[in-house]
């Protein structure tokens, strides 16, 4: 009845006239969003509870359901099961995941986990709480989330694997936390934007805006939460997340609709607009977040549905860490959103494993609806600038981990021989391939449902749902037909690749579209690696690779990019201050001073 009575709410609201939501997105007021949001919160929580786990499925599954189950009351006798189980299991070795999910179930369930499975859960939290915290940001949050709440439950608990007190870790992990915040709102985000990864990050700190003893721990929580959710939704484009990402899995890169990753199915719990799919492999960290009910700022999800207007984003990410790593170059985003279509890309260094660069992504029934192009390197040289591993063997830890980084034709990886530049809907893509390479060649993704495909002049000009895009090429390719897609693959070392997407009600006939852009060609100097380009919109492009980028003669300012700017987010970098702006509605997040400012734009 509950589900009922929320759904009939969120009909009310998104039935309203037509006008309105266009300018409000899916929410024309709070009380809509705030409906809207908890109804998906009902749907989630109630439907997972009722999945079931097996031996053999991924056993952080057991310990989500165990929790869905018991906080809703249904299967909860099975859900306690779940619990005792896998803390029972000690054949399974506790790093991140566990501790985490099973510190929040202990806050969160409160009398109805019984006490001997509290002490048992205790005892095994302090020996998993060794020196190792874990390679990626993700691993040590929840690491960190986990321990700061153990020494606020358990002052005088048992002392941890690594020798430290509940209360000295509890003090070191609140100072992690802070430092990360820190760092994140004044130099960018380590692991951006990840599809498979980013969800870890809401559940954490929503767990500690919940839990956490500590006002301003809690208030950065909150803080940092709606920022989170900020950056994802400007990129939010009818459920699927548009433009360059860190960590993305080499199974997900090619979807659009589905399979997309673990966090994806969190977009559309805070911003709705596309359908929840309950029954997808990792949605099984999808309950806990709906039983935590955070609530963004419901302008959020106006921000996430709004896509009325063409808009520009740009965002600066951290620099890149690691052992070979000297010095520290950012990651420069660009990405431009329009009711159609996304073309989003990265520049500068790249992320550690699974870099997702670049692609054009269009809104489509069918899935798959993306064009991107890769160098499916593979280097012990390019691994080893992150990780620890001695280099004659740091291909074969990372390949048992990771097998897809093997494949000569892998959809996912960032390449240190590609450079990326990209202005309003357009992109140029740069190679230079040095000999000692073991990859020396390209891969261009093109969906099977692209209604027409025609090449002629360099140029590979596509029809598809409601876009027209151009894929120019300096050196032509190898058609191979894959099961969902068409495979173009270039084998010239230095090679230069430019992509521009329009929306076809914008450019009149596909006809029209072509004619135009055959008018204008690219041009390519492969001695310098210098490719110019004049875009739909007569803006003229030129880029050099590891060189300098210009529009219209006028180089384009690396030094002072904005940590984000777009129609509804922005911060300087280095200032601390970001503001969320949407209508008539503005809130200034001042992590300097933790303090929320609303005030009405004027």
């Amino acid at each position: 009845m509950l589900l009922l009575r929320r759904l009939i709410l969120i009909a009310a609201a998104v039935l309203a006239p037509a006008p309105t939501i266009l300018a409000q997105g899916l929410y024309p007021d709070d009380a809509s969003y705030r409906a809207a949001f908890a109804a998906r919160c009902d749907e989630i929580s109630e439907g997972m509870a009722r999945r079931t786990w097996s031996p053999g499925e991924d056993t952080r599954m057991r310990l989500y359901l165990g929790v869905a189950k018991l906080a809703t009351g249904i299967d909860a006798a099975e859900g306690l099961r779940y619990l005792e189980d896998a803390v029972a299991d000690t054949n399974l070795h506790w790093h991140s995941f566990e501790p985490y999910v099973l510190m929040d179930a202990v806050l969160r369930l409160g009398d109805k986990l019984p006490a001997p499975l509290v002490a048992n859960i205790r005892t095994r939290l302090a020996e998993c709480f060794a020196h190792d915290f874990g390679f990626t940001d993700n691993h040590m949050l929840q690491i960190h989330t986990a321990r700061h709440l153990f020494g606020q439950t358990w002052p005088d608990g048992p002392a941890f694997a690594d020798g430290s007190t509940p209360t000295a870790a509890q003090r070191d992990s609140a100072g992690w936390i802070d430092r990360w915040i820190e760092a994140t709102v004044t130099r960018g985000m380590y692991e951006y934007d990840s599809p498979n990864y980013h969800h870890l990050y809401l559940l954490c700190f929503a767990t500690l805006h919940e839990y956490a003893r500590d006002s301003i721990l809690k208030k950065k929580s909150w803080m940092i939460m709606q920022v989170l959710l900020a950056d994802w939704a400007t990129e939010y484009l009818h459920g699927a997340w548009v433009g360059s990402h860190s960590r993305e899995k080499y199974d997900q890169v090619l979807h659009t609709h589905e399979n997309t990753g673990a966090a994806t199915q969190f977009g559309r719990l805070y911003f709705g607009g596309a359908p929840i799919r309950l029954d997808l492999a990792e949605n099984f960290f999808l309950p806990l977040a709906a039983l935590q009910r955070f609530e963004a700022l419901p302008m959020i999800g106006r921000m996430a549905t709004d896509r009325t207007t063409p808009y520009v984003l740009r965002e600066l990410k951290s620099p890149r860490r690691g052992p070979l790593i000297v010095y520290g170059e950012p990651t420069w985003k660009y990405t431009h959103v329009a009711p159609e279509f996304a073309v989003g890309s990265s520049w500068g260094d790249l992320t550690d494993v699974e870099h997702h660069r670049w692609d054009l992504t269009w809104v489509s029934p069918h899935d798959g609806a993306t064009c991107f192009f890769i160098n499916p390197s593979y280097s012990a040289r390019q691994l080893h600038r992150y990780f620890v591993e001695p280099l004659d063997q740091i291909l074969g830890a990372i390949v048992r981990y990771r097998p897809y980084y093997a494949d000569p034709n892998k959809w996912i990886e960032g390449s240190p021989y590609e450079d990326v530049f990209q202005h309003d809907r357009a992109v140029i893509d740069l190679y230079d391939i040095p000999p000692h390479s073991e990859r020396q060649h390209i891969n261009g993704h093109f969906p099977h449902h692209i209604a027409e495909r025609r090449e002629t002049g360099g140029w590979i000009f596509c029809r598809a749902d409601d876009i027209y895009f151009g894929v120019w090429t300096s050196t032509p390719g190898e058609w191979h037909r894959e099961e969902t897609h068409d495979r173009l693959t270039i084998t010239h070392p230095r090679t230069a690749i430019v992509l521009e997407a329009v929306a076809a009600k914008d450019a009149g006939s596909f006809d029209a579209f072509c004619a135009d852009r055959l008018a204008h060609p690219p041009t390519f100097d492969e001695t310098t690696l210098t490719a110019a380009y004049t875009t739909t919109r007569g803006d003229r492009l030129q880029f050099t690779h590891r060189g300098e980028r210009s529009v219209n003669g006028k180089p384009v300012d690396l030094r002072n990019w904005p940590l984000f700017e777009g129609p509804w987010l922005n911060a300087t970098r280095n200032s601390g201050i970001i503001t969320l702006e949407y209508g008539a509605e503005r809130v200034v997040l001042n992590f300097n001073t933790v303090t929320v400012r609303r005030e009405a734009v004027p």
